[in-house]
């Protein structure tokens, strides 16, 4: 393991702890840490450490709490409005706890990356000086939608819910209509709780401060989407993989 003298930027990265979110940043972290100079910490929840076999990686892991040590999301009836409750009052103390804890050990947080899902993380960070770059986990063309339904250019709810009784919605930076089928589940589907699309609209909270906006996808795939991206985040340059 190299000496903390021996990397100069440590960079903290903070995945919301579900399905489809940890491994984005999980790999982003490693093609960072292959670069000379570079420490990269995974901050993941206890139940999802404890719940997860380790791997040998170039990324250390550092453990935050989410409140729902034991039982994760199962503690207080699963994904939902109780428990993004907890895991952002939690969260935010014990990753505060986390960045001091990791500068009194002489290895100073520089950067925290965290889950645009977690847009408390930024608070927390400015809190102990470190600079912030929100993680979009989503394409780019998922991201346009719910920034034209955060930004009440798209009715929110309800959707129509049968087909028939949509007009296509065209949307600035994507080149075709989209019909209700076309719309993101949380967005058009009025089964879910209103939480998950608070959750999902909320992540564009802060990206207006945010250091980097970082995107996981690809320039050359989502060229126009990518560019009208950058310009609804105040033209912070989205980067991509």
């Amino acid at each position: 393991m190299a000496r903390p003298s021996d990397q100069s930027v440590h960079v903290l990265l903070l995945p919301f702890p579900t399905q489809g979110h940890i491994n984005p940043l999980l790999q982003f972290g490693k093609r960072l840490a292959g670069r000379a100079g570079v420490r990269c910490t995974l901050a993941a929840t206890r139940f999802v450490v404890s719940s997860t076999k380790p791997t040998p990686s170039s990324v250390h892991v550092a453990v935050i709490s989410d409140g729902c040590d034991e039982g994760g999301p199962a503690e207080v009836g699963g994904m939902g409005a109780r428990y993004f409750e907890r895991l952002e009052s939690a969260g935010s103390e014990t990753l505060d706890e986390l960045l001091r804890s990791e500068s009194a050990l002489g290895r100073p947080v520089h950067v925290v990356v965290y889950d645009a899902f977690a847009p408390w993380a930024q608070r927390v960070a400015r809190r102990r000086g470190a600079a912030c770059a929100a993680f979009l986990t989503q394409t780019c063309a998922v991201d346009i939608v719910y920034a034209h339904a955060w930004a009440g250019r798209v009715p929110v709810p309800p959707l129509p819910l049968r087909p028939e009784e949509a007009r296509g919605l065209a949307l600035a930076g994507l080149s075709t209509q989209l019909e209700v089928d076309d719309m993101p589940t949380f967005l058009g589907d009025t089964r879910f709780p209103p939480c998950f699309r608070e959750l999902l609209m909320n992540q564009f909270l802060g990206l207006d401060t945010a250091d980097h906006v970082l995107v996981n996808s690809f320039y050359d795939l989502e060229p126009q989407v990518s560019e009208l991206l950058t310009q609804c985040n105040h033209n912070r340059k989205c980067m991509h993989r």
